[in-house]
């Protein structure tokens, strides 16, 4: 986590120098499968933050909610 945080208090990476940044910090031996599961993680944290930072939330509430609704339509 501390990548997404030093992106918001530096100068903003490009995508490229993020994502290379990303994968040298895993361990040699790790797999392709690990490798992009961790992108993919980083990907959807950085989409959170950004839906977060531009207003784009609900309470938890609302999620239950939404979840309650979801369960009920599936039976």
């Amino acid at each position: 986590m501390p990548e997404i945080s030093r992106a918001y208090t530096s100068r903003m990476a490009t995508p490229k120098e993020e994502l290379t940044r990303l994968i040298e910090r895993q361990p040699d031996d790790s797999s392709r499968e690990e490798i992009v599961r961790e992108l993919g993680f980083h990907v959807m944290v950085e989409r959170g933050l950004a839906d977060v930072d531009a207003g784009r939330t609900i309470s938890h509430e609302e999620m239950g909610r939404r979840i309650r609704v979801a369960r009920w339509r599936k039976t």
